[in-house]
């Protein structure tokens, strides 16, 4: 065997048995490695975009309450007796009567 000074190249047989005779186990533990890494990522990138649907969500319910609201106050702004009610109050119109009506034709 070995004289009494000298060693066994301990670092030499493990790397050996490692890479030499055991090519499966490692390219396994890789596979198992990258997977999980997928599978974190994956995850990660899932969470994100449903946390964006639900902010774009929050925004679009707040654009058709604006839109409600904006109808809503389209409405009101458009009603006849709003409009009569300014006239005649403000602005001191009154409604013409039949006689003062002139009729132009071309």
């Amino acid at each position: 065997m070995l004289e009494g000074s000298e060693r066994y190249p301990l670092r030499n047989i493990i790397l050996e048995d490692l890479f030499v005779a055991n090519k499966l186990p490692i390219l396994l533990l890789i596979a198992v490695v990258v997977t999980a890494l997928g599978t974190i990522w994956l995850t990660n990138s899932t969470r994100v975009l449903v946390s964006e649907k639900n902010d774009l969500v929050l925004q679009y319910q707040a654009l058709e309450n604006e839109f409600r609201n904006l109808q809503l106050e389209e409405i009101t702004q458009s009603d006849n007796t709003r409009i009569e009610a300014i006239a005649t109050g403000k602005l001191q119109m009154k409604k013409i009567a039949p006689e003062q009506e002139v009729l132009i034709l071309e």
